[in-house]
């Protein structure tokens, strides 16, 4: 019965602390989860097309540049479009790449020649307001002293040299606008007096003047 007694303790000994291990351990918890979202298949497709679209693109200059293209009516000289292909291969610039850079010089050129227009043009409005306000020229008489020039140009000049004046605007100045009034002015007078010594002055007839 002592054996018994015994064998009852060292039972009740041994459980107990199991009993406390499973109380001393903590509280399970559910495991924790990631959820990764997932692109939609179309979006899938999208992003490989767009890798392989991208794959496909050159990286690097090519052997040798395609014609690029420019502006109408626009050129670029044959040494100096060399000389840009070998600078744009230098930088591994693409066709792509190499043509922007061609665009923006156009861009750039087209702004520059519009402002040029514009000056011509104010310096033409410029110097005809100035004629027209001549004490000398101007006002009452302009009329008629713009037709005494204007024989003059139908007398002397030809087609280059209006072409000249009236591209560069010259035209109007009013230096040239007086220096053909004056020789109008010596036609309708028949002969031109040249500046000479103060004693024996030379005269010539017009005609002479411009051999």
């Amino acid at each position: 019965m002592t054996d018994e007694t015994t064998n009852a303790g060292a039972q009740d000994t041994t459980a107990a602390p199991a009993e406390v291990a499973q109380s001393d351990a903590p509280p399970s918890t559910p495991e924790s989860t990631t959820t990764l979202t997932q692109p939609a298949p179309g979006e899938e497709v999208a992003e490989g097309d767009k890798g392989g679209e991208q794959a496909d693109k050159p990286t690097g200059p090519p052997d040798e540049y395609a014609d690029f293209t420019v502006g109408e009516g626009a050129e670029i000289d044959a040494d100096v479009l060399n000389d840009f292909k070998g600078i744009a291969k230098e930088l591994g610039l693409t066709q792509e790449g190499a043509q922007k850079l061609i665009d923006l010089q156009s861009a750039m050129a087209a702004k520059q020649e519009q402002a040029l227009s514009e000056s011509r043009e104010g310096l033409r409005k410029q110097w005809s307001e100035a004629v027209r306000n001549d004490p000398e020229f101007g006002g009452e008489k302009y009329d008629e002293n713009v037709a005494i020039a204007a024989k003059t140009m139908q007398a002397f000049g030809d087609d280059t040299l209006r072409t000249l004046l009236n591209d560069s605007g010259l035209g109007n100045h009013p230096a040239l606008v007086k220096f053909c009034h004056r020789i109008g002015k010596a036609i309708s007078e028949d002969r031109l007096v040249m500046p000479g010594t103060q004693a024996a002055p030379a005269e010539m007839t017009i005609v002479d003047a411009f051999k």
